[in-house]
């Protein structure tokens, strides 16, 4: 069927049949919004299939639709309300949001405006500039109202003072579903909205809440999670080509772990999610531990640990329920860390956290938890440790010459290395950097690793097998991106560790 003259097909043009929409699984359905137009006959299975995508050229979900199907297919391309409707005549209106507050974005009042429009206007504020947590800080006559953006807090006007702050903690205190009442104990809770601009823009939002009391009151920090920007695809995390090969080949694995390690705000849980939207072909049963569940993902059973139910019995109960994927939350504890090493030798693919410096460390970490180097060796797959750096603007990026400093800091790193920055511009604020991308370092462990873990090897000897066996550290990929004009040497000081930048340095001297 031929597109229109904008590009677009229409819906009126094709027949809706229930049975043939259900050919593609829901989750892939809503989540890459596609759908099977017209009645695909099961006798004729070289018959071609017409597929309506809000993205025909998404190459990736076309070869995916064609594994699924199993035939050839046709792509057209239909608007996201065109796609959405025929889903719903395909599989119902879909997952019901229960969100306990709607928020319909408009002007503060002139006068003193009111806690529940104060509250709101912070909560839609801090989606609009794509921040990741919200402050607010109470001090001796005074009030902070602070946005995390691509990781660096900012200073941002409020309404607020010391009089009013109090009636804005109570209010998102009311909403979290919190003790008002009680002032003198850390408190967390969640809270979840809908921002309703209209029929077209309706956006669901997850803020997960901690109020913790200070001498002068108490202080909030809500983080934001968008359940659109928790599911990127893993050709957008930043890895270059090679490594992202790598690591989409470990995901099809039948079994083994597969660890992703950084500090808070590294970009774990983002990763995470990618691996799971990768994996949820409808095809796998996936079963998450999760604390707490940061973003809901259609069709994979994401599971909350709780006091009553710790990751470790969580766990073993998941592993009654046939999975194929598991996903841990965190491995922090022996009696985790044992569950999630059996479970990756014994058929499942598993997917965890650690909170490592770097990804040779994580082996320590395992180690440091009292788990048995060869039960680490035989699950152990590889282990992806990663930074978030800020992006230099695109729209205002130059060229610029390193600071002595940096050159005595990177030494001969820096060889053949043109380096750019932003100037700062509308655009990005006047920061010189818009939106973020990832450094990593990717650890495969292969039969000689084995036997080094086997054999109680410490870090160094690792390290050292591994740099002899092309393995890139986060400096490495980090001067990549920074040769390339993606990031800068600012960011790698201020993400990466100053004694990975000295072990890199000194290991090229050498």
């Amino acid at each position: 069927m031929p597109n229109g003259p904008d590009g677009f097909s229409e819906l009126s043009q094709f027949q809706l049949d229930r049975n043939s929409l259900r050919l593609l699984p829901e989750p892939f359905c809503r989540r890459h919004l596609v759908v099977v137009l017209g009645k695909v006959e099961p006798e004729n299975p070289n018959a071609t299939v017409t597929v309506g995508m809000v993205r025909p050229d998404a190459v990736h979900v076309l070869q995916q639709i064609g594994d699924l199907l199993e035939r050839p297919i046709q792509p057209v391309r239909l608007n996201r309300y065109e796609v959405e409707s025929a889903l719903q005549a395909g599989f119902g209106s879909g997952p019901r949001v229960l969100a306990n507050l709607v928020i319909r974005p408009g002007p503060l009042s002139k006068s003193q405006p009111s806690a529940v429009e104060l509250v709101n206007n912070i909560l839609v504020m801090a989606v609009d500039k794509k921040s990741s947590d919200i402050h607010i800080e109470c001090y001796p006559g005074d009030v902070d109202f602070r946005l995390r953006i691509d990781g660096i807090l900012h200073q941002m006007y409020t309404d607020m003072d010391p009089e009013t702050v109090h009636e804005v903690v109570s209010r998102i205190k009311i909403l979290a579903e919190l003790d008002i009442t009680e002032r003198r104990k850390p408190q967390d809770g969640r809270i979840r909205a809908v921002i309703d601009r209209g029929e077209e823009d309706r956006k669901v939002i997850d803020y997960r809440v901690s109020v913790v009391p200070s001498p002068t009151g108490e202080d909030v920090v809500i983080r934001i999670l968008d359940s659109d920007a928790g599911l990127v695809p893993v050709s957008k995390l930043g890895m270059n080509a090679e490594m992202q090969r790598i690591f989409l080949q470990l995901l099809v694995n039948p079994e083994g772990l597969v660890l992703v390690t950084g500090p808070t705000g590294s970009g774990k849980t983002t990763t995470l999610y990618s691996a799971l939207a990768q994996l949820n072909d409808g095809r796998r049963k996936i079963i998450t531990a999760e604390d707490p569940i940061e973003y809901f993902v259609p069709k994979v059973n994401q599971k909350q640990v709780s006091p009553q139910m710790p990751y470790a019995s969580l766990l073993r109960a998941l592993l009654r329920q046939d999975p194929n994927v598991l996903l841990v939350g965190e491995i922090r504890d022996l009696e985790t860390g044992s569950t999630a090493l059996n479970a990756a030798r014994t058929g499942h693919l598993v997917l965890g956290t650690l909170h490592t410096a770097d990804a040779v460390g994580a082996i320590g970490r395992l180690r440091g938890l009292e788990l048995d180097n060869t039960d680490i060796a035989d699950a152990l797959l590889a282990i992806l440790a990663q930074r978030l750096a800020r992006r230099v603007c695109e729209k205002c990026t130059e060229q610029y010459e390193p600071t002595e400093e940096q050159k005595v800091l990177f030494g001969s790193l820096l060889e053949g290395v043109q380096t750019r920055k932003g100037r700062g511009c509308a655009h990005c604020h006047h920061t010189g950097y818009r939106s973020r991308i990832g450094i990593f370092e990717l650890l495969l462990v292969d039969p000689s690793m084995q036997d080094l873990i086997v054999s109680g090897a410490h870090n160094a000897q690792i390290r050292k097998y591994a740099r002899e066996h092309f393995f890139k550290t986060m400096v490495d990929d980090a001067l990549e991106k920074i040769a390339a004009g993606l990031t800068t040497l600012d960011e790698l000081v201020r993400v990466v560790p100053y004694r990975h930048i000295i072990a890199t340095r000194d290991e090229r001297q050498g």
